[in-house]
């Protein structure tokens, strides 16, 4: 029911791909991985998916975009619902299962997460960013690693292909234009992972600056607590 497109062109991120897929309580999914470096060997990703049940991994020439493996990703999709993942960041158990229920229970044709938790991984710092609303439809500015969809929208509206960044708000903004109906869930069960290095991230503003528009939180050694909620029949 619902297919989730991770696209990487880190190795180091594949353990990170894999544990957000597996640990979703949502049952109905499939995950397909797209390799988008030259110098990554599909046959050790392929070896990995082998232990999990509907993964498939595909590899596309470095010189596509992000935007091109993500609409790549949608045309091999199985499912009526698309889940954007980024390789980097945490999902919880109930990521997929609370934006369900908003399929489930509204018109919403796009769903993802306005406001969202933040950690700064080397200062064990957990923030929530000031900007975006929570449980509200309209034309929020939705959070990047954040976008569920469904795929009926697709080829009408598709990722742009841009160099660089900003894919995802270039997409956003097209949706709204087109008067795609936008939902956006809590706060929780998702969170954005900041590495000391911003050049770790496509999404280059620093730390500090990032920090000034966040609310904090506190330092935590383990964030998992303090940002998920329970969705579903738990």
């Amino acid at each position: 029911m619902v297919t989730l497109i991770a696209c990487t062109i880190r190795d180091n991120m594949m353990n990170n791909i894999f544990e957000n897929f597996s640990r979703q309580r949502w049952k109905e999914k499939e995950l397909i991985i797209i390799l988008n470096n030259d110098k990554m060997k599909i046959s050790k990703w392929r070896e990995k998916a082998s232990s999990y049940a509907n993964v498939t991994i595909y590899q596309l020439p470095q010189e596509k975009t992000l935007g091109d493996c993500l609409n790549f990703g949608i045309e091999k999709a199985k499912f009526d619902i698309v889940a954007k993942f980024d390789d980097d960041d945490y999902y919880s158990p109930y990521y997929l299962t609370e934006a369900m229920e908003v399929f489930n229970n509204t018109n919403a044709q796009l769903v993802g997460k306005g406001k969202s938790f933040m950690y700064f991984e080397k200062e064990k710092l957990l923030t929530i960013r000031k900007l975006g609303t929570e449980n509200k439809a309209g034309k929020s500015s939705l959070k990047g690693g954040t976008l569920i969809f469904k795929k009926e929208i697709y080829p009408r509206i598709k990722f742009p292909s841009i160099k660089g960044s900003g894919e995802d708000s270039g997409f956003v903004r097209i949706c709204k234009r087109r008067n795609v109906k936008i939902y956006t869930t809590s706060r929780y069960n998702y969170v954005y992972i900041r590495r000391s290095n911003r050049n770790f991230h496509t999404f280059k503003q620093s730390n500090a600056r990032l920090r000034r528009r966040s609310y904090i939180i506190g330092r935590v050694e383990n964030f998992v607590q303090y940002t998920t909620k329970a969705f579903g029949n738990d």
